[in-house]
């Protein structure tokens, strides 16, 4: 089976350790527009009805925030159903048992500009802030909060996923905050 990864590492002969392979290869580059220290992550995507990779953008300019002038590269490597476990972090998203072999390589000089080529061609789906409903935003901002609450950010609200949505989405900490009685 084929797997991708993306490293802002060039020239990497084996996938290994902590590379975060999945089956497609959008995933695998909003892997590499991560803002958030490991071992967070932000990744507002879902899958449309005929499987193709959505992203919405949860404030406004988001994508662009998260894309531009990022580099780095997308890696490809075969394996095996049994040279691979699932990280339970991100949906459809494993890692290396053992060192797999990279079998090709592509440069990504600036993942937006990669991106929105990728996105005329079909491959993914950019929903922009303006385009949601409120209610389509209530439906993020409550997996947001759930998220917060299973993971006690309150707890830890100086880690990274806790001051980006403190930054970044500010009503929705506040809705956290009131949820925990402060």
């Amino acid at each position: 089976m084929t797997y991708y990864f993306t490293s802002e590492i060039p020239d990497l002969k084996t996938a290994e350790g902590e590379a975060k392979l999945t089956e497609n290869k959008m995933i695998a580059a909003f892997c590499l527009a991560n803002p958030l220290e490991e071992p967070y992550n932000w990744f507002p995507c879902d899958f449309g009805s005929d499987g193709t990779v959505q992203y919405h953008e949860l404030f406004e300019n988001a994508f662009k925030e998260a894309t531009e002038n990022k580099k780095g590269f997308l890696y490809t490597v075969e394996a095996e159903d049994e040279d691979v476990e699932e990280t339970g972090e991100i949906l459809t998203v494993c890692k290396a048992k053992k060192p797999l072999e990279i079998t090709a390589a592509e440069e990504i000089e600036n993942l937006y500009d990669w991106l929105m080529e990728e996105e005329d061609m079909g491959r993914f789906r950019l929903y922009l802030f303006e385009q949601h409903s409120r209610q389509e935003l209530l439906l993020w901002d409550n997996s947001i909060l759930r998220y917060l609450s299973k993971n006690r950010m309150m707890e830890n609200e100086n880690c990274a996923y806790a001051e980006f949505v403190k930054k970044k989405l500010p009503a929705v900490w506040a809705k956290y905050m009131k949820l925990c009685g402060k």
